[in-house]
């Protein structure tokens, strides 16, 4: 059934609303919101890398102090452990007094214990005679008539011999008293000597003792030392790898800075002589209203583009592609950021050959044309906006490389 007339008419433009509004809900407002998303995603990328490298700046920071810490504490174990030294060396030196005083008193033992045993060798010899002596004194016996009757010596003889005898046994006695004196001090020296010895033993002792918990003290210093001094290169290896994360995270962060503002400065200053996404002709300007082949008529905010099918499609300056995919009533489409929230926005491509990310040139191809990406709407769309406010692209691209229909119709 053909409907033609009023109801004809309101029918088409029912079905064309319902198009609209199911096909091309976000089609003025998508790219804005998104590329306000981006700038708030480029903001917060930024934020997270200058947190990451303010972390890392306070954990330098953090391992700097504790090395100054180490430091300190290795000064002051180097200070104890010199103090240690010297003690060590003090006790040395008295060890070796006392060792030598040790060899001189037992070498004083051993010449008295010469002595004595000379003394006594002596003494004994002397109570042997003084024995022997005796024995014939008594076996003589005292002086009696008998001894002066039958001696052949006359009564004097006799008793100047007895006094001899007598005198000599006197003799022996008073040597062997005076070798038992010698012999009682002789011990009395070699026990003084044997006691300061004792005395002696007992400091080498003490300063051997003492020496030995110096030496524990300063093992245990030194091995603490290594210690801090091995806690020392750890925090200068922290230090050292976390500068290198901070440098790396620097770098990025410029990397990412100079992605995001990628070709501001020859997209700006490129005004007028920007190249066309494909050189074709132009079949609809900026501000035109358009009614596509569903009957829905709009205002263009960009241009339109016609090509040969496989037509390669570029972006018109440096950039970063902050969008490639299939967006709701533009098809298949590229957003690029050129900086200063300067975005160009091409659509109904028929293939995408760059995603999300992708930092791009003029010379870079974007996309292939094709019927498919062409169903509903004739052309490349393409479009220029700053923040949310879009712009003529006849402005900015070189008009030696586009042209109208009819101008074509007439060269």
């Amino acid at each position: 059934m053909i409907l033609s007339g009023p109801r004809a008419s309101f029918k088409i433009f029912f079905i064309s609303l319902w198009f609209s509004s199911f096909i091309f809900p976000g089609f003025y407002f998508a790219p804005t919101l998104h590329a306000s998303s981006i700038s708030n995603e480029k903001n917060q990328d930024i934020a997270n890398y200058r947190i990451k490298i303010s972390r890392l700046q306070h954990g330098i920071n953090t391992h700097e102090d504790k090395i100054k810490e180490e430091e300190k504490k290795e000064r002051n174990l180097l200070l104890e452990l010199e103090v240690l030294d010297k003690k060590l060396a003090t006790q040395h030196a008295e060890l070796k007094k006392l060792q030598q005083r040790m060899a001189d008193q037992q070498t004083l033992i051993e010449k008295e214990s010469r002595a004595l045993a000379k003394i006594h060798s002596e003494k004994n010899i002397v109570e042997n005679h003084l024995k022997k002596r005796i024995k014939a004194y008594y076996t003589m016996g005292d002086i009696g008539l008998l001894n002066v009757t039958f001696s052949t010596r006359t009564l004097p003889e006799l008793l100047r011999f007895h006094d001899a005898f007598d005198t000599l046994i006197r003799y022996d006695q008073d040597v062997i008293r005076v070798y038992r004196e010698t012999i009682s001090d002789l011990e009395r020296a070699r026990k003084a000597l044997t006691l300061e010895k004792y005395v002696l033993q007992n400091f080498i002792d003490q300063v051997l003792q003492e020496r030995k918990k110096i030496t524990t003290t300063k093992n245990e210093k030194q091995q603490l030392l290594v210690h801090i001094r091995t806690q020392a290169k750890l925090h200068k290896q922290a230090i050292k790898e976390m500068q290198e994360a901070a440098e790396k995270l620097s770098g990025a962060l410029v990397a990412m800075k100079t992605r995001y503002h990628n070709g501001e400065d020859t997209f700006l200053a490129g005004k007028g002589t920007l190249p066309p996404p494909v050189d074709g002709i132009i079949i609809t300007l900026f501000g035109q209203e358009t009614e596509n082949k569903l009957g829905v008529i709009r205002k263009s905010n960009g241009i339109t583009l016609k090509a040969e099918n496989g037509t390669k499609i570029r972006p018109v300056s440096n950039g970063l592609v902050i969008y490639a995919g299939y967006l709701r009533g533009y098809g298949n489409t590229i957003i690029i950021h050129h900086g200063f929230q300067y975005y160009t926005v091409t659509s109904r491509i028929e293939k995408l050959l760059v995603k999300k990310g992708a930092v791009v040139h003029p010379d870079t191809v974007i996309g292939i044309m094709g019927d498919t990406a062409m169903l509903f709407d004739e052309g490349l769309y393409f479009e220029i906006r700053h923040g949310k406010q879009s712009l003529d692209p006849l402005l900015w691209l070189d008009p030696n490389r586009l042209a109208t229909a009819e101008e074509r119709i007439e060269e």
